[in-house]
């Protein structure tokens, strides 16, 4: 079965419409084929009962991404065994609703838990400085400050037809200069312009991060994703 006929499959699990599933739905989804592995399981009816996912990226070039929806621990620890190889490390990157399932496959080294935000465009008021610089490449938006040997940069980590998660970083020595605001501020224009919604995820313990996100009009959607570094151990059966 091609790669297109398993993410027909794969929409019947996840609503890409929904923040709580778009991370997951991008990679399952729009990530580029040739850089992505799925196994769906079905059932004996035909009904899709959960897959696994494993995407080259580059957030690391040595362990790749693996994202998942599955119903139970049985179908998740399946799905794996078809898709990961025991002992090599992976980042797990899935909606925490999974978390649950995958420990007897996966070992958990540490996990992040972050929030999603999405923007209320109604209260979205566009920071305007003269530092920002900006670019957009293949559709892509990213916009930065580039002043006295400080930075801040501001661009988005992955898109799909609906959503955008846009990313922020600032330089120490640069912050409390409202750089980062500005920055994001423009990339979220942009995204706004391409007619996608922006996300933002942050750990709740940042709370310069969501501080930043909650001014520029970001507000909690409740969904939870969590990013972990994990080693796949082979199928809980042995």
């Amino acid at each position: 079965m091609s790669i297109y006929e398993q993410r027909t499959q794969v929409r019947r699990l996840l609503d890409d419409s929904n923040p709580a599933d778009a991370p997951t739905a991008y990679y399952a989804l729009f990530h580029p084929p040739a850089r992505s592995t799925l196994h769906v399981l079905t059932g004996e009816t035909g009904q899709v009962d959960g897959f696994a996912g494993c995407f080259q990226t580059g957030i690391d070039l040595f362990r790749p991404l693996v994202t998942l929806a599955c119903q139970d621990a049985a179908c998740a620890a399946d799905a794996l065994a078809a898709t990961l190889t025991p002992g090599r490390p992976y980042i797990l990157f899935a909606n925490m609703n999974q978390l649950p399932l995958v420990g007897g496959s996966l070992q958990i080294n540490n996990h992040r838990v972050l929030q999603i935000y999405q923007l209320d465009s109604r209260r979205f008021e566009p920071v305007v400085n003269v530092l920002v610089q900006c670019k957009i490449t293949d559709d892509v938006p990213r916009c930065w400050i580039d002043s006295g040997g400080l930075q801040a940069v501001s661009g988005v980590n992955w898109q799909s037809p609906a959503f955008a998660e846009i990313y922020v970083q600032t330089d120490t020595q640069a912050r409390e200069r409202g750089w980062g605001q500005s920055v994001t501020s423009s990339v979220v224009q942009a995204v706004l312009e391409s007619g996608r919604i922006p996300l933002y995820l942050v750990e709740n313990d940042n709370v310069p991060s969501r501080r930043l996100a909650e001014n520029l009009g970001f507000v909690d959607t409740g969904a939870r994703q969590v990013y972990a570094d994990v080693v796949y151990l082979g199928h809980p059966a042995g």
